[in-house]
């Protein structure tokens, strides 16, 4: 079998990891299937939450702080297309073309990391834009692009793949952090369903104030603006199915 189906029928394994670090465990496997060194993860947080951005990856631990204490990624333009296009991109040093990025360039393939293919994606009902970058210690020329070429349809899947992996595992560990009462669990069922406080009042025999009061609950405690928002999150963490 060639090494990229083994990769290929191998990613629906990354759904049953239950931790972050087996996701970059089978992660690093895939990868070294493909004959490649390393992977990079990068998710965008939300503009309002003032975050970096989340990273998982394999990359050098000195490369990666020197990375972050350079602020390197202002100047990356892996990152910068990720950001900009859904488009896969074969990267080498002809993307470095300004004096700052070419810096950039040099002190990556110093660690090893010279070559490789960068995608992004956004994930259906899921806010945070993410890219994956794969790489290896490769020089830029015809035969490094044709074989990254080939690479690139497995590289997408896998960050498909990793992506929707990290998302379940995140969503499941909210829905445990979220503690709801029953009642709050039923008013919030009832929500979901459409129904308005005077409705659900009417369902479980209590007052329209009752209602509004655990809505209020639930809204502070999922950390959103109101009960269509609440909703939402809620569905989007598993505490309620569609």
């Amino acid at each position: 079998m060639h090494p990229q189906d083994h990769v290929i029928r191998a990613l629906p394994d990354l759904l049953s990891a239950v931790t972050i670090e087996q996701i970059k465990h089978r992660c690093q496997q895939l990868v070294s299937n493909i004959g490649l060194d390393f992977f990079l993860i990068g998710i965008e947080t939300s503009p309002g939450e003032g975050l970096s951005p989340r990273v998982e990856t394999n990359y050098p631990s000195a490369w990666m702080e020197r990375y972050a204490r350079l602020q390197w990624v202002d100047h990356d333009p892996v990152v910068r297309h990720c950001r900009q296009s859904a488009v896969p991109l074969i990267w080498h040093r002809g993307c470095f073309e300004d004096s700052s990025s070419q810096h950039l360039f040099e002190e990556a393939s110093a660690y090893g990391v010279s070559a490789g293919v960068a995608t992004s994606l956004r994930g259906v009902g899921r806010s945070h834009p993410m890219m994956m970058s794969v790489a290896c210690d490769a020089r830029a020329d015809p035969q490094t692009d044709s074989w990254l070429q080939t690479l690139t349809p497995t590289v997408h899947l896998l960050c498909s793949y990793a992506y929707e992996a990290i998302c379940r595992i995140d969503e499941s560990h909210a829905a445990v952090q979220v503690s709801l009462t029953q009642r709050e669990n039923e008013c919030l069922h009832w929500a979901a369903a459409g129904k308005t406080s005077w409705e659900t009042s009417r369902i479980l025999r209590c007052s329209e104030s009752t209602v509004n009061f655990h809505i209020r609950n639930i809204i502070n405690k999922l950390n959103v603006s109101n009960r269509r928002q609440a909703v939402a999150r809620a569905l989007a963490i598993g505490l309620i199915s569609a």
